[in-house]
């Protein structure tokens, strides 16, 4: 028996490599038609170079910190308890899970701070520019305001340019360092105006509007899942807090249901499809725009 769950716990490690690696081709593709296109409109060189160099991207994401801790969670219990061995897959699958989730909120914090702070810079380099300041100053004076982490972004931004590389080259590596619409948005801008002029500020304008938008929809939509969120969590309690509670009352036979092979199993199937419900329930909840 525990040859088959060693052996589904392989398919499902299989399976979402597997996914992984097929999201990972998606992008690059997605990469190229883009570089490839970009290229015939002259604004840029193809995107595939920065994969190339691997340029790191921010927010810098920590893929393996659920598997690690599913793992040790996992061998924690097999090695530093009496449970059975199939207590060992559900703790380490459930606590997999949140860390999974757990990950994916501290990106989406780290994501909607550094796009507050753009929408900030987009109006403090529009008030420059129409004083009558050139871009560069208009950015070094933006530079002087913000804060991290967006403060390191416009750091090496304005050093490249100073140091008297290509200002559309700089920008460019700009929009792979941070690969965020917002600031795609942003550098498309600052590429259009190097190549063909025009006017600046009214654009950056749109596109500061654009972004705050952006924010405004997103934590309305995060508002409007916290009541999913809640609900999952409560109904998480309430099973925990009844099963202390069942032990508590009658420790004996409730011991021999834990202990006993059907029991463990059927645990154990239930820790997964918690896991199972808290990713599906997460990414019901998530909207793309």
């Amino acid at each position: 028996m525990y040859s088959l769950i060693v052996l589904a716990m392989v398919l499902a490690a299989g399976l979402t490599a597997l996914r992984f690696a097929q999201a990972a081709r998606t992008r690059r593709l997605a990469l190229q038609r883009i570089g490839v296109q970009i290229q015939e409109d002259g604004m840029a060189a193809p995107l595939i170079e920065a994969e190339e160099r691997q340029i790191p991207v921010y927010p810098r994401r920590y893929r393996w910190a659920p598997v690690a801790v599913a793992i040790s969670t996992g061998a924690s219990i097999h090695w530093l308890t009496s449970l059975p061995t199939p207590y060992s897959f559900g703790f380490g699958m459930l606590s997999g899970a949140l860390s999974y989730l757990f990950e994916e909120r501290w990106a989406d914090q780290r994501i909607q701070r550094i796009e507050s702070q753009l929408a900030d810079a987009i109006d403090l380099m529009v008030a420059s520019l129409h004083a009558g300041s050139a871009l560069l100053a208009a950015l070094e004076a933006t530079l002087a305001q913000s804060s991290r982490p967006l403060r390191g972004e416009l750091e090496t931004l304005v050093g490249r340019i100073r140091l008297g590389e290509d200002p559309r080259a700089a920008v460019r590596e700009l929009a792979m360092r941070v690969p965020l619409e917002s600031f795609r948005l942003f550098t498309y801008c600052l590429l259009v105006h190097w190549e063909t002029g025009g006017s600046l500020a009214m654009s950056l304008r749109t596109i500061g509007r654009t972004v705050r938008d952006r924010l405004e929809v997103a934590r309305r939509i995060a508002a409007q899942a916290v009541e999913s969120q809640i609900s999952v969590v409560a109904i998480m309690s309430i099973i925990y807090g009844l099963v202390i509670l069942m032990h508590h009352t009658s420790p004996q036979t409730y011991n021999k249901l834990l202990y006993s092979l059907i029991g463990s199993y059927v645990a154990c199937g239930l820790m997964f499809m918690q896991s199972v419900g808290m990713i599906w329930i997460w990414r019901m909840s998530r909207i793309r725009f």
